[in-house]
């Protein structure tokens, strides 16, 4: 049976104030734990100097400063590259954080990114911060269903790197994967998916061409709505400028919140079931109500549905009457709470012209399709009955 002792020496002859730092704390062989074991350390300790040698040789991922590389946190690129099928994971402190970690370490000077018009707001706003302040590189927006036709256009500049949604963010718009990725690479180009919304429970981009997965993991990888997070998974290739700008950059994931997501992905399968089955059901009562003006469901889409394994939890719907008739509707609301985020076991609802792209201009947003009466929908695992009394008596005494 593995020994509890402590292997340090005995401190009762020392000082108070030794043994107030150093009582308790030596090496101990323990008995493998049933769940994650947070390592939440910022440095590692070593027996010797050839030891702390070798593991600064090895690049310091097991362990040697936090920032590098930690074993909680390794764990969860693991389990979320295990899932993507990828050969590895780099984990970050945000969804943005790894947005930002990829292309800036796989964007140079010179370089042409061609980018969806159908992205996140925060990756809307960081892509328009680069081209402010590094307008050595070109970002070229299209819509998501024009990709592939602009990269088969040769007459047009040949990209570095392509980056998509699908679903995308609040449109829940979708494309061809395998058909972008194959024109992508016919122009010599990596493309870059963000799997947010779908996570490796309904979709894996790897597996139909994608170079890189980004992810927000603060979403439905955690799942609780407790924590920040992001990953990028591919090959080890292409990950390694992308692991070494997180650790130059310093967006580390910290362990707990790493321990967090390693839980959280344990039940993603089991909770994006769930969501997804409410989710499809609340599309066709909204789609059916005479108050909405339009619904956008996965689930409805011929190509959504031959790539993803459900449609997933999360629809957007319009309402007459812009952003005054969407607040009065979102503010009469019980079950389904305000929240400007997403992929919880709660249901929420946001409105994209007040959180994700308040920072386009209404003409901006109109552009993308994104009107004032849209609301945003993330939908949880409670039972079905309850989420769709919430919506119909919310709806019934909006603005006539």
């Amino acid at each position: 049976m593995p020994s509890s002792s402590s292997s340090t020496p005995p401190t009762r002859s020392r000082s108070a104030e030794t043994r107030a730092v150093h009582a308790g704390e030596g090496r101990r062989e323990v008995r493998p734990a049933a769940g994650a074991v947070i390592h939440q350390t910022a440095p590692f300790v070593f027996a010797d100097s050839e030891e702390l040698d070798r593991a600064f040789a090895d690049g310091g991922r097991d362990g040697v400063y936090s920032r590098q590389g930690n074993p909680t946190v390794r764990a969860a690129e693991e389990k979320l590259a295990a899932l993507e099928g990828a050969e590895d994971a780099v984990a970050f402190a945000s969804g943005l954080g790894a947005i930002a970690g990829a292309l800036s370490s796989l964007l140079a000077s010179g370089d042409r990114l061609l980018a969806s018009r159908d992205l996140y707001g925060g990756t809307h706003a960081w892509l328009a911060w680069l081209c402010r302040r590094h307008p050595e590189v070109t970002v070229e927006t299209v819509p998501l269903a024009g990709l592939v036709a602009r990269l088969r256009n040769r007459d047009a500049p040949a990209p570095r790197a392509v980056l998509a949604e699908s679903p995308s963010n609040p449109l829940l718009a979708c494309c061809d994967l395998a058909q972008l990725a194959a024109a992508s690479h016919e122009r010599g180009a990596l493309l870059l998916v963000d799997n947010t919304f779908a996570t490796p429970a309904l979709q894996t981009p790897l597996a139909l061409g994608a170079d890189l997965v980004l992810h927000s993991a603060t979403k439905y990888l955690g799942g609780h709505s407790d924590v920040l997070g992001g990953f990028a998974a591919g090959s080890a290739e292409v990950l390694a400028p992308v692991r070494q700008a997180m650790v130059l950059g310093g967006a580390c994931l910290d362990p707990h919140a790493a321990f967090l997501l390693s839980r959280g992905m344990k039940t993603l399968l089991l909770r994006v079931e769930r969501q997804s089955a409410n989710a499809s059901r609340l599309a066709a009562f909204l789609g059916g109500h005479p108050r909405v003006t339009a619904v956008r469901y996965p689930g409805a889409d011929p190509v959504a549905r031959r790539q993803m394994r459900a449609g997933g939890g999360m629809l957007a719907f319009e309402v007459a009457g812009g952003l005054a008739e969407a607040t009065a509707l979102v503010d009469r609301l019980e079950l389904f709470r305000i929240i400007p985020s997403l992929g919880g076991v709660e249901s929420g609802v946001s409105l994209p012209a007040l959180t994700s792209h308040r920072s386009l201009s209404s003409e901006e947003r109109a552009a993308l399709g994104i009107s004032d009466g849209l609301v945003r929908v993330s939908v949880g695992i409670e039972g079905y009955e309850d989420l769709e009394a919430d919506l119909a008596q919310a709806l019934s005494g909006a603005i006539a």
